[in-house]
């Protein structure tokens, strides 16, 4: 039969590690509990025709009054260029940030990125991205393209034009020296006879 000090003793180990998973658990609870985007406008990973004129993101809790900045970016070799940043409007678990009229956006890959207080309390950062394609930018991508294949299409059709006249060039050179030599043996087969005929 246990000791009553023993059993004590196995009553206090097994009470700090209760409290310790208590601790754990209400400790990483907050965590747990930082709010996400469940929608955006654009959404996340589209292609728009139509340039935004104001941000839209859904988040999965109501995000609080406080430090909270939306920014808009573009995206092109791996370097970022920052368009506008500004504070957005709260409005139940929805926040908003509208765009300046006189933003001149380009074609291409934009981020979306945000910091919000969650509805826990703490600070959240996160990106949504999309890519702008205007109506147009493919045909005029597409008409340079096509442009750049005639320039080099051109380009070939003039250097295997050269290598031709060179080639025939050569090929005249050669029946030349050759027309040059048979003439050359063939007065020479002259002249022996005639010598020949002489004596």
């Amino acid at each position: 039969m246990p000791k009553p000090a023993h059993c004590r003793q196995v009553a206090r180990v097994g009470g700090i590690a209760a409290a310790a998973l208590a601790t754990a658990l209400v400790t990483s609870a907050p965590a747990v509990a930082h709010d996400v985007v469940i929608g955006s406008n654009p959404e996340n990973k589209s292609v728009v025709q139509d340039f935004p004129e104001r941000i839209e993101l859904e988040f999965s809790g109501e995000p609080k009054e406080g430090f909270n900045t939306v920014a808009i970016s573009r995206t092109e070799n791996g370097s970022t260029d920052v368009l506008f940043t500004g504070e957005p409007v709260i409005e139940g678990r929805n926040v908003t940030l509208d765009l300046p009229p006189d933003l001149q956006p380009e074609a291409g890959d934009y981020k979306v990125g945000f910091q919000i207080v969650s509805s826990d309390g703490h600070a959240t950062k996160g990106m949504t991205s999309f890519s702008y394609q205007p109506d147009g930018a493919g045909s005029q991508s597409q008409q340079n393209s096509t442009a750049t294949n005639a320039a080099e299409t051109n380009e070939n059709s003039s250097v295997s034009a050269l290598w031709l006249l060179a080639l025939g060039a050569i090929v005249l050179a050669v029946i030349a020296v050759l027309a040059v030599t048979n003439r050359s043996k063939k007065s020479k087969t002259i002249t022996d006879d005639v010598r020949k005929g002489a004596q």
